[in-house]
C-alpha cells in the first residue's frame, strides 16, 4: 500500500530573498507558520491567475467574435425563454 509520502508530489528547493524587516517581524510567529506551505499556496494562486490571463489573451479575438455573434443573433435557445 502506498504511503502518504509516496503520494505527495516531489518537492524542489527554492531560494528566496526576503526583506529583513519582514523577517524580523516574522520571528515571534515562525513556529506558527509553515513557510514552505504558505509559499507553495501563494505561488499556486499566482500561477493560476497568470495562466488565466494568458488563456484570455490567447483567446481574446475568438471571445470577442463570439460576443459579436451573440449581439447580432442572440443567444441560442432564447426563443424558449419564459419569464
Amino acid at each position: 500500500m502506498p504511503t502518504l509520502a509516496s503520494l505527495s508530489p516531489k518537492k524542489g528547493r527554492l531560494s528566496l530573498s526576503i526583506r529583513q524587516d519582514l523577517l524580523d517581524r516574522l520571528e515571534p510567529f515562525k513556529h506558527q507558520i509553515n513557510l514552505s506551505a504558505q509559499t507553495e499556496q501563494t505561488l499556486a494562486r499566482l500561477l493560476e491567475e497568470l495562466e488565466h490571463r494568458d488563456w484570455a489573451a490567447r483567446n481574446a479575438e475568438t471571445l470577442a467574435a463570439h460576443g459579436r455573434d451573440i449581439a447580432a443573433t442572440g443567444l441560442a435557445g432564447a426563443e424558449f425563454e419564459r419569464i
